[in-house]
């Protein structure tokens, strides 16, 4: 009488082990900026997200107005901080709008090289994703000149 018997294979895995899982929270993934550029960086806390709007490779960026769309069903406005402008408004328009205006004051001369505009605080509260960006925009140089820039936006992704 022959008697067989199955094979197990002994490798390095187990049925019942757990498989990883990447970290829960919030991400943001920035588009690339390149020279006479405003772009997105984002630093996440917990569900706590800031968004850094900050200009590059300028030359005499005096003031700019813009509408920040983001999506409201994910985060909420919770506030913004200065940059390197001495005047600077924002203000939720409408739900996922933010509109911002920054500007140097006076007879000087305007941002050269790069620096912070703003620094917009948001709170996840919803699992999902969306893109965070540019609408209405428009930058001036000293004289009242428009300036050509690229306004590169960002995307988020929730898993609280």
């Amino acid at each position: 009488m022959a008697l067989g018997l199955a094979a197990c294979d002994s490798g390095s895995g187990s049925p019942t082990a757990p498989t990883s899982r990447p970290p829960r929270g919030v991400s943001f993934l920035a588009g690339q900026v390149g020279d006479e550029s405003i772009g997105l960086r984002g630093t996440v806390l917990g569900a706590a997200l800031e968004v850094e709007i900050y200009a590059a490779g300028v030359q005499d960026l005096y003031g700019l107005g813009f509408e920040l769309l983001f999506p409201a069903n994910l985060l909420r406005y919770e506030g913004v901080d200065d940059g390197a402008f001495p005047s600077l408004e924002a203000q939720e328009s409408a739900s996922g709008q933010l509109v911002v205006g920054a500007t140097h004051l006076g007879s000087v001369e305007g941002l050269n090289g790069g620096g912070t505009v703003a620094i917009v605080r948001f709170t996840a509260f919803a699992n999902g994703s969306g893109s965070l960006d540019f609408s209405s925009q428009e930058a001036f140089d000293r004289f009242g000149d428009r300036l050509a820039l690229s306004w590169v936006g960002g995307s988020v992704e929730v898993d609280l």
